[in-house]
């Protein structure tokens, strides 16, 4: 009962944690809507398996990082970099998006898989929230790191995680969101976003 308790715990908070309007699943539901739901569910893939590595050091490194501020602040200062620039490159392509297209692009599969695995690595943020919640549920008994409990919450966040984004992927459409106008809105969104992202972790490691 506790190893199926530590899968639900990673579930729910994989699943919750994609809720909120992000540089994931915005990008997710861009990619269903400019070149299908095939392609879109290839990137998702991608991103999630990213997060079995992100989850992996939020529980099994909480520690370190947490005695190793520095080591935290480095992360920190780099991710600020990247994503200026990936704010300048969505704010680039959404000026380039208000030319009408001839057809749409379709990448091959690998570069979808590996655009899902950049941009979920470059998100250094659910580190310091697995972190966060594991340390919650350690501290009320709920959770152990020892294994398989451990593992199992990890199966379940990159689950929960993976699942967000296909609910993303299939309904965006449902909206009936012309595909040129969405797109472009969200370039605009993601590159404001990356921004407020950069600004945010300037001003609170300064």
């Amino acid at each position: 009962m506790s190893s199926f308790l530590h899968f639900i715990f990673g579930f729910a908070i994989g699943f919750v944690g994609v809720i909120p309007p992000g540089l994931l699943n915005l990008t997710a539901a861009k990619i269903s809507v400019k070149q299908g739901r095939r392609a879109a569910i290839i990137f998702a893939m991608g991103a999630s398996l990213v997060v079995i590595a992100q989850v992996y050091i939020g529980v099994f490194f909480s520690e370190l990082l947490s005695n190793n501020p520095d080591a935290l602040l480095m992360v920190e200062r780099f991710a600020i970099i990247i994503f200026v620039g990936l704010s300048v490159y969505f704010f680039i392509r959404a000026r380039l998006d208000t030319k009408p297209t001839l057809k749409p692009v379709h990448n091959a599969d690998y570069k979808l898989f590996g655009q899902g695995i950049i941009l979920s690595a470059l998100n250094v943020f659910p580190i310091p929230f697995y972190i966060g919640f594991s340390a919650f549920l350690a501290g009320r008994g709920a959770f152990t790191f020892k294994f398989p409990m451990a593992h199992l919450f990890i199966l379940g966040a990159t689950l929960g995680t993976f699942l967000m984004l296909c609910a993303y992927i299939k309904y965006v459409k449902r909206f009936g969101f012309d595909s040129d106008t969405f797109a472009r809105k969200i370039n605009y969104l993601l590159g404001v976003m990356t921004l407020a992202i950069a600004i945010f972790t300037f001003i609170r490691i300064t």
